[in-house]
């Protein structure tokens, strides 16, 4: 197997060039995304032998890491990939959701690996919409810094992980890279309040607005203005509907709905001639 066209990258290709490539295809073709099994193992296994630097030199040199190590002696057991393949927010083993610890084997046996590390992003609403592409700064052993680009998908909510395999410690040479996992944190809208796929707002109108109807002027979350209608005879806590301006489902990643819950304000301290023309409106119905 040709392990540099199966990521899709040529000879000169950096560390970091690699782990990308994996990045991109190991979302494409993952089985859980409806991909090849077969071919989600291949580039699992072109990754695992190009991002270790004695295995990627053994290939340079046109020698077939999975046959031979240094010395041309033969490996005691074959490669074996283990990845699971639960439901995509719990656990996508090599670009994954949740908390699996995914990675290669050897004979069926988790092999000693670099560290992972653990980092926590912070969201805001917006974030969570339109999704984030970002420069993640890890503390590795040492006491130096590592700069990876990681990218969050849209819809992701508060207090999900998101596992990126190999994309963690690799200071000791001859180990497999740990994993990063991505701790999320989404801080509160001042004005939208989520619930699942779903934006709420609430809107105030008087009461006059309620019994005669109104039209309603507002933005939504990616700044779209729209007019909402209110109806006559309108009740307190209704809820309208405008459908998929809410969030994307990361699942189907249809967007859900943004709901306006309607709070009809009572006046308070009204004059005496409000009071009467009140007390006439109440006579006339």
């Amino acid at each position: 197997m040709d392990y540099y066209s199966t990521l899709g990258v040529n000879r000169n290709a950096t560390e970091d060039d690699i782990k990308k490539a994996y990045r991109k295809m190991a979302m494409k073709h993952h089985p859980d995304r409806g991909g090849d099994e077969k071919q989600f193992k291949q580039i699992s296994e072109a990754y695992e032998i190009l991002s270790d630097p004695q295995k990627k030199q053994m290939v340079d040199m046109g020698v077939d890491p999975k046959s031979q190590q240094a010395g041309g002696q033969r490996q005691q057991g074959p490669f074996e990939f283990h990845f699971n393949t639960g439901n995509f927010e719990d656990v996508f083993s090599n670009f994954g959701f949740g908390g699996g610890s995914g990675g290669f084997g050897f004979g069926g046996r988790q092999p000693q690996r670099n560290k992972t590390i653990n980092i926590t992003v912070d969201l805001s609403l917006e974030d969570v919409l339109k999704g984030k592409d970002l420069d993640a700064e890890l503390a590795v052993p040492g006491g130096r810094k590592k700069i990876i680009n990681i990218s969050i998908p849209s819809g992701i909510e508060g207090g999900q992980q998101i596992r990126y395999q190999g994309m963690g410690d690799a200071s000791i040479q001859g180990l497999p890279p740990g994993d990063l996992i991505v701790n999320i944190r989404v801080a509160p809208h001042p004005i939208f309040r989520r619930e699942g796929d779903a934006l709420i707002i609430e809107k105030n109108i008087s009461v006059w607005e309620a019994v005669l109807g109104c039209n309603l002027d507002l933005q939504t979350l990616d700044g779209k203005k729209l007019t909402i209608t209110v109806p006559p005879g309108t009740q307190p806590e209704t809820v309208l509907s405008c459908r998929n301006e809410g969030l994307p489902n990361m699942r189907n990643r249809q967007r859900g709905n943004l709901l306006i819950n309607i709070k009809v304000v009572i006046p308070r301290n009204l004059t005496a001639a409000q009071i009467a023309a009140v007390e006439n409106c109440k006579n006339g119905f």
